[in-house]
């Protein structure tokens, strides 16, 4: 949720009253079911089942809610509820008491850093805190900035949580004017590692989980904003850091301007957080992902020159609209950034940390700025919850599994038995269409091996093709997924799926395979669960398989086509496959697809009296004019 004067305020009030939400769009684990304590707070209370409950509430966002509505109203119950509750948690929570074990995570305390300080800062505009109070929580914070500085492992350097300590350390030393001391030179010398191997060189944070990727943002941009506040120039890798992170988030984002729910990720808006990266750098390709003006959240996380700043920067559009990040296997197929565009995200990279999900090969589809076809989300992390592994699974996701058997094992909430090796992707983008492809080895090891490969093909502005490989030498079943956002209204009619929400797609198979509709559920936050429909499909192979599916917003006539070779000789399509798609009577395509390395001589194929080379392609018959194109040799 944005966060409006009035949702600030409404959430404030019930702070006030000992009750407590996780309402802000970049809470790492929103809940919006108010917990209230009659008396007492219990910092270290779990409700729910759920320990990130009280994580969230150790973090202490809230209180800047609370510094915030001051400022902006003067009323004194938000300053006595602060002051009330701080003084709670530091007389209560003895963070070397194993009791208080969930209050005293490294990540917690980094965080606590950050949102002491913001909320001193914001508070101390209006209000000069008593000397005694200030001491007091000075010793809090030395005390828990002294286990993030003795608290660091090869875990903590690789981690987001890592990241999050040292921002804390950084802001901790810059306002009580720690700058010659380890409490600055030693996080900002750790930082600055972490930089260099938890982003990408396309910008995607490793962990592969765009929630937790922003997470890391907002803390560099914290860091940045302190190095402004105090007149000192801004690191060069912090910089080249945050325009490295939030240029990625400009390109994976949706028309609707969301991030894809990738890995444990909910649909939350961009724009607020490129807008910041865009403010502090004075950059305008990242004005162009953000808000034309400075948005009421920013206002409260930037210094007051880049916030006068912003409105001078000019908005600079990217050069192209679709983008290869292949050192991360993310893939952004687009004809604009308009609202209404047609936007394909295609994944086959790495699954990252614990917070990564079985989505390789996976793909996003949104046509006219509505989302069809979409990850599943998150829900939450209780590990006992079958959801939590249901939403990680393949099935969860618009992939394609073999054997029954998940490319992807999980162990618990977090641990991984097997992932899959990503076998290489290949693209090629241009004005008249965008191709992409990718596999993996994660069936090599059933007692016949197969290798699982897809291939999409988007020929401008509104067809699509997915083709699914599967190498093997005996026999074996497939199933597709594909999951829908909760709107669209899904039916099967013969060997056509239709899909309806504003728009209407079409989805049409090569060949004669079982496909049936299924209840199921998606989470665009966490906690918080919603219904919604799949397709299954189902199929049986024999050594190779190709297999074509077909989007469309037409109802188009798809059969299959003989493949030949040079000499005239039928090619088995085990080898070569081939489909004819009329889109009007005037105007069809062919798109053709080879699965193995011919070894004889002769390795070429004729298609409608078209003689060629190479393993994709099409050919395009518009008014008895054929344009031909391989694709990939």
């Amino acid at each position: 949720m944005d966060m409006t004067k009035e949702t600030l305020l409404e959430t404030a009030d019930l702070i006030c009253n000992n009750t407590f939400i996780f309402n802000h769009k970049w809470d790492m684990e929103v809940c919006k079911t108010p917990v209230t304590f009659e008396k007492d707070i219990i910092w270290n209370k779990i409700p729910f089942k759920d320990e990130e409950w009280v994580f969230m509430l150790n973090r202490h966002k809230f209180w800047t809610f609370l510094a915030k509505a001051y400022h902006l109203t003067k009323d004194e119950k938000y300053l006595t509820t602060f002051i009330s509750q701080i003084n709670s948690w530091i007389d209560n929570v003895d963070i070397n008491n194993p009791d208080f074990k969930d209050c005293s995570r490294t990540i917690e305390m980094g965080l606590r850093c950050i949102n002491w300080i913001k909320t001193l800062e914001i508070f101390e505009r209006d209000y000069k805190f008593d000397e005694e109070l200030k001491n007091k929580i000075y010793s809090s914070l030395k005390e828990q900035s002294d286990i993030l500085l003795n608290v660091y492992d090869d875990f903590r350097t690789l981690s987001n949580w890592g990241v999050l300590q040292n921002c804390g350390l950084i802001t901790f030393a810059f306002y009580y004017n720690l700058l010659d001391t380890d409490y600055f030179k030693i996080p900002l010398e750790r930082l600055e590692y972490q930089c260099k191997i938890q982003i990408l060189p396309d910008g995607i944070h490793w962990e592969q989980s765009p929630m937790y990727q922003n997470e890391v943002l907002n803390c560099l941009i914290e860091t940045a904003v302190q190095f402004k506040h105090h007149e000192m120039e801004i690191p060069a890798f912090i910089k080249e850091t945050i325009k490295k992170i939030a240029l990625s988030n400009l390109l994976m984002k949706k028309p609707n301007h969301h991030q894809p729910m990738q890995g444990d990720s909910d649909d939350t808006d961009l724009r607020d957080i490129i807008t910041r990266a865009s403010a502090i750098l004075e950059d305008g390709e990242l004005k162009f992902g953000g808000f034309s003006e400075i948005d009421f959240e920013s206002i409260w996380e930037l210094d007051k020159r880049s916030i006068e700043n912003y409105k001078n920067i000019e908005a600079i559009a990217p050069k192209n609209p679709s983008v290869a990040l292949n050192q991360s296997g993310n893939y952004y197929l687009r004809n604009s950034f308009d609202k209404d565009a047609n936007y394909l995200w295609f994944f086959c990279g790495p699954m990252g940390s614990g917070h990564g999900h079985a989505e390789i090969l996976h793909f996003d589809l949104t046509y006219n700025g509505e989302n069809f076809f979409i990850d599943s989300g998150r829900y939450t992390y209780v590990g006992e919850d079958p959801l939590r592994i249901q939403l990680k699974d393949c099935s969860s996701h618009n992939t394609i599994i073999v054997d029954n058997k998940s490319f992807t094992e999980y162990s618990g909430s977090w641990g991984t038995k097997k992932s899959p090796f990503i076998l290489n992707s290949y693209y090629d983008f241009n004005d008249k269409y965008d191709y992409v492809d990718g596999g993996h080895l994660g069936y090599v090891s059933l007692p016949d091996s197969v290798i699982s490969f897809r291939k999409i093909f988007w020929l401008k502005p509104d067809l699509w093709i997915v083709t699914d490989e599967f190498t093997a030498n005996d026999k074996h079943t497939f199933k597709q997924f594909f999951n829908f956002d909760t709107h669209i209204d899904v039916s099967l009619n013969n060997d056509t799926a239709i899909l309806k929400g504003e728009n209407k797609l079409y989805m049409k198979w090569s060949d004669e395979i079982k496909k049936e509709i299924k209840d199921t559920v998606i989470s665009k936050e966490y906690n918080k669960i919603e219904k919604s429909k799949k397709i299954e499909t189902e199929g049986e192979f024999s050594n190779n398989h190709i297999l074509f599916t077909v989007i469309s917003p037409k109802d188009l006539e798809v059969e299959k086509v003989v493949v030949r070779r040079g000499d005239l000789s039928e090619v088995p399509e085990n080898e070569a496959k081939a489909i004819r798609i009329k889109i009007s009577e005037n105007h069809e395509v062919i798109f053709f697809d080879v699965s193995q390395e011919t070894v004889a001589q002769k390795k070429t194929y004729l298609i409608s009296d078209i003689l060629f080379y190479g393993k994709t392609g099409y050919i395009e018959i518009k008014d008895n004019v054929k344009t031909f194109k391989v694709i990939k040799y």
